[in-house]
Order: C-alpha cells, then structure tokens, then sequence
C-alpha cells in the first residue's frame, strides 16, 4: 500500500526531468503577390557643347564669293567679297551669326536693247560701267544670319536660316543716268548671301544626336547590379524631349523618360527594345519604385540572439533560462522562434510571433507571441505551469529590432548604381531621397521586404 502511495510523487518528478521536445512546426506560406511595375517619368537634362559643330560649320563655309548677274537691259552686276570670322551666340532656340567682310563690285547699264540682230539683245547705246571697291579699297559690310532649331521625332535637327541683317558700312554712292542705284546694288547682294543659308542649315543637319541616344538607350535597358541584393532594371519605354534652349555655345535639352523600375534578385534576360520616336511630351515625376529586401532568416536569427540568450525568467519560484533561439521557419503568416532552454524546465519550444514594420521609428517589432500547437500540447501535459511563464511578455517586450542601419546601407549600395559611367561619356547621376519598408512576406528560408523608393535620376551625356 504505501507502494503506491509513492507512485504520483515518482510520476511528477519522472514528468518534472524529462525534455520538452515537440515536434518542429512546418512551415505554411503563401505566395508573394508579384512586385507591379510603376511607371515613373525622369527628367534627363542634355547639354551639347556645340563648338565643335561651330567650328566645323566655320571651316567648311568658303572664305571667299563671287558670282555675276549679267543681263543685256537694266543692271548687270558681277561681285567679289571676303569673309572674317564668323561669330556665333545662340539664345532662346535661335542661333545667331554675325560676320564681317569686304566686298568689290562691278556694275554696268543698259537702258534699252534691241534683239533683232542678236538673240540675246544688244544695247541701243553705249553701256555705262561703274565699280564700287574695285581698283581701290575694298568696301566693309555687316551682316546677321539667325537659325531657328528644333529636334524632330527623328532626332535631327531641323533649322530655319535666315539673313536678318545686311549693311554696308562703306556705302557705294553710284547713280547712272542720275539715277541712285545704290538699293539695287545692295538687294543684287543679299541674294546671293542667302544662298549661304542652305549651307549654314546643312552643318546643322549633320549633327548626330541619334546615335548618342540609341547608345543611351540600349544602356538604360542594362541591369544595374546592387551588390548584395540583386539588380536594378529600369525598362524604359519611351522617350521625349523638350524644346531646345540655346546659351551661347551650349545646347540644352530636357529628355523626359518613362520607367517602369523593378529589382530581381537574378539578373534577367532583357529583350531590348529599339530606338522609339521621339515625342515632344515632356514631365518628371520622379524615380519611384518597388523592391523586395530579402532578409534571411539566418540574419534575423542573429537580430533575435542578441536580445534574448541568456536571458531568465522566473514563474512561481521556478527560474528558466533562455540558451538559444533561431528563426526557423513560417507559419500562419508569422515566425517560427525556436527556443532552447535550461533550468527548472530545458528542452526546445516553439513560438509563433508575427513582425511588424514601425516605419515612423524604422523598427522590427515582434507581435502576437504565442505557443506553436505542439509545444502547447506538450506543456499542458508536462509543465501546464510554463503557459503563466513571462516569455511572451519578454519577447514582445525585446523582439524590436532598429534596421536604420540596414535601410541606410541598401540607400548607399542602390545610389551606387545609379551613379556610374555606363559608357565612355555617358554618365548616370541620381540619389534615392525616401526608402520606406511596407509590407512583409515569408518563404521558407526568408523574410521578404518590400520596400518603397523614391528620389531622382539624371544621364550626363559629355
């Protein structure tokens, strides 16, 4: 009799030393919602030094012109002048040229002929002839051409020269007949200085902006690595470009470009799509868009240990000791925490808890602790005590974790990417103003991020 009346004492201390090890939770997850491509517009400012271009236009036109007008009735002319340096200064979408030179002239004057003998006609009297220049110094002119520019969906340039201004500042006071044919004479000129205009809108044409912005193109649909995360592809899908602004020799457009930003952790295989038309649509809002942050659960193992091993607690005089934790896994849209302990109680628990973003102080909180199924089962059991343990309240009391430093680091590794030659004169420039953490998803091996960006996006051409 007194036998049994041993057997629940050995049975509670037989119960009391033996292990918790429930068996290990498996993960449940759902799939992560793909990440939705957002269209964001940059604005990429051009700048095109144009002397080069100038300077070739300069060398190419002639130095010297001369030509003839010759008619057998009214004013035969025939001209030679000479050219300085042409000066050009652009403002607004025009460019300007101004350019001074020296001319000769000769002149002759028919008041009537007759065609009877002659098809091409003689003259009834003897002709006058007059020079201006010739023979003597030759005579100083002034004269101002403007071209109007515009791109077109082509990407070339396409101009409009004009004459604006013709003066001769040596004027040629010639009358025949007393007659002042001093207007004729000038307007016989700028005739003939209009045939420059085809020239100077030629050189013009000639400029290549096409090819640099193919090349530019093509780079934009390269994926950019991050070191550490993945890449960066920013699948451009048009382009514009605004009105050209001239300032003295330097051209200045705004490339407006719409993206649709994504991030893979592998890098992809892009079908490059070629040179779209160039619209005349211009706007910027900006650089936004979506990334996912892959934490691994290793990483976040790391985060937890620091905060809870080691650490005892006691429940009705009974002390437990917290000897490891490990992120394991997922379930139920939380974490699985597995929990080694020692003490009044050792084995292995599991706990559930669910993270939470506090985006306004960047910090990884730990909700909704509770006890996996198994573990439960097991406790109510062996150590039905254990469920008034202060665990729960110690890990939604420490489970909160600062990742500034981490958001902070993937800014550096993201604003690397955009900054950086994509080719021999073709430079990207951008920085990321606000990166935001917004939602969380699991996978086996890993907590997933996502995470908003936003900031700005410049390409250099040089």
């Amino acid at each position: 009799m007194r036998i049994f009346s041993w057997l629940p004492v050995v049975a509670l201390l037989v119960t009391a030393c033996k292990s918790i090890e429930p068996t290990v939770p498996q993960n449940s997850v759902k799939p992560i919602p793909p990440l939705v491509p957002e269209v964001s517009n940059v604005s990429i400012p051009i700048e095109i030094d144009l002397k080069t271009y100038l300077n070739d236009a300069e060398k190419s036109l002639p130095k010297s012109f001369s030509g003839k007008n010759e008619q057998c009735e009214g004013l035969s002319t025939s001209y030679y002048f000479t050219r300085e340096k042409i000066n050009f200064k652009g403002s607004g979408n025009a460019m300007s040229y101004s350019v001074n030179g020296a001319l000769k002239l000769k002149l002759n004057y028919c008041p009537k002929c007759q065609y009877l003998l002659d098809e091409k006609g003689s003259c009834v009297i003897p002709r006058v002839y007059l020079s201006c220049g010739d023979d003597e110094p030759m005579r100083r002119f002034t004269l101002d051409y403007s071209t109007s520019i515009k791109v077109g969906s082509d990407y070339t340039f396409n101009t409009s020269t004009s004459l604006k201004k013709f003066q001769l500042l040596d004027p040629c006071q010639m009358t025949i007949a007393n007659i002042d044919v001093t207007s004729d004479v000038e307007k016989e000129i700028k005739k003939q200085l209009v045939g420059l205009q085809s020239e100077i809108d030629k050189q013009f044409k000639a400029i290549d902006i096409k090819s640099s912005a193919k090349e530019a193109w093509d780079l934009l649909q390269d994926p950019n690595l991050v070191p550490g995360y993945g890449y960066l592809n920013l699948n451009p899908s048009s382009l514009a470009l605004s009105d050209i602004k001239l300032v003295d020799k330097k051209a200045t457009l705004g490339l407006s470009i719409d993206i649709s930003p994504s991030f893979t952790t592998e890098k992809p295989v892009v079908n490059k799509l070629s040179l779209p038309v160039l619209g005349s649509s211009t706007k910027s809002s900006g650089l936004n868009f979506g990334l996912d942050v892959v934490l691994s659960y290793d990483s976040l193992t790391s985060f937890v240990r620091q905060s809870f091993v080691g650490q005892i607690f006691e429940v009705k005089r009974k002390k437990i000791k917290v000897d490891d934790i490990q992120v394991s896994g997922s379930k139920d849209n939380r974490i699985v925490l597995k929990t080694t302990i020692s003490g009044s109680k050792k084995g292995t628990i599991y706990l559930l808890a669910q993270p939470v973003l506090n985006d306004s102080l960047k910090r990884m909180e730990l909700r909704n602790v509770d006890f996996d199924v198994e573990t439960k089962s097991l406790l109510m059991k062996s150590a039905k005590w254990f469920f008034n343990s202060k665990i729960i309240d110690l890990i939604e009391k420490n489970g909160n974790f600062d990742y500034t430093s981490m958001v902070e680091d993937m800014k550096t590794e993201v604003n690397n990417s955009l900054n950086q030659e994509i080719s021999k004169g073709v430079k990207m420039n951008g920085a990321i103003n606000s990166f935001e953490l917004k939602q969380l998803y699991y996978t086996t091996s890993h907590l997933v991020l996502r995470a908003r960006l936003s900031g700005n996006l410049k390409l250099i051409l040089e």
